[in-house]
């Protein structure tokens, strides 16, 4: 029998976001961020092709551009989506990841559950998200190991939203000629730049609705061509309709990384 439907939440940054909910089963989908998923009442099922056998897990973690679909019966999830740099040192999407057997994560559970119920204090949330992040990515890079001309970048980005920015304009910004910047940009995030600035669209877009916009105007207001534009990218990131964001209350912090 499923679990009664409870409010899911929204803990949104730039560059990571934290999601605690209801599970919402996916269809099979990619995205550009690194994706670690628990189980917080009991274990879901995953896969990474329609044609694979699901595989019931209590942890996954999901690397960037890796297709998979999750079905969770209903219960509550946890997922925690890291945009950059943590992508550069995930080696592979694992299915029965270990991150939940440290005495941190077992630590941070009790925050996770009281976020069920209490209202957002992105504080708290801040919190999981650091422990979260060091117990599966113990190794990880840190925004502080960005080289300063990629760190101008990502202020640009979000002081304009990304709205006119392309490769020649933020490689003007930080004197290197376009080629260099973009392989610097690649190198430096793990994704191109024309991906990341489509993924932080869809974050302004997801600020928007958190700031009372009606769907169609969170897609004008962050850069996409009409609704349906927004919509199809959403689903193709995310595996769900952006209807969903309707069920969830939403915290947002428009920072840099």
């Amino acid at each position: 029998m499923k679990s009664p439907q409870q409010p899911g939440r929204l803990f949104l940054w730039r560059g990571a976001a934290l999601v605690v909910s209801p599970g919402i089963d996916s269809s099979l989908h990619t995205h550009y961020a690194l994706q670690l998923t628990y189980g917080l009442e009991r274990p879901f099922r995953a896969r990474l092709q329609s044609e694979h056998d699901w595989t019931v897990s209590r942890s996954a973690s999901f690397a960037p551009h890796d297709a998979h679909q999750i079905d969770s019966d209903g219960g509550m999830l946890a997922h925690l989506f890291l945009e950059m740099p943590e992508a550069v040192k995930l080696k592979a999407t694992d299915l029965q990841a270990g991150f939940e057997s440290q005495p941190e994560f077992q630590a941070l559970l009790a925050s996770l559950a009281d976020n069920r119920h209490q209202s957002l204090d992105m504080a708290a949330a801040l919190q999981i998200r650091q422990a979260w992040q060091s117990c599966a990515l113990p190794h990880s890079q840190t925004s502080t190991s960005f080289d300063s001309r990629i760190l101008s970048t990502l202020d640009t980005i979000v002081a304009s939203h990304g709205l006119d920015c392309n490769g020649e304009s933020l490689a003007r910004l930080v004197h290197l000629s376009e080629s260099r910047f973009t392989h610097l940009f690649r190198q430096q995030t793990g994704m191109s730049l024309s991906r990341y600035l489509l993924w932080s669209r869809m974050v302004d877009a997801v600020a928007a609705v958190a700031q009372g916009n009606n769907m169609t105007a969170a897609a004008h207001a962050s850069g996409f061509a009409d609704l349906a534009h927004m919509s199809r990218t959403f689903r193709s990131m995310m595996g769900v309709a952006p209807s969903e964001l309707h069920r969830m209350a939403i915290a947002f912090k428009q920072d840099a990384i």
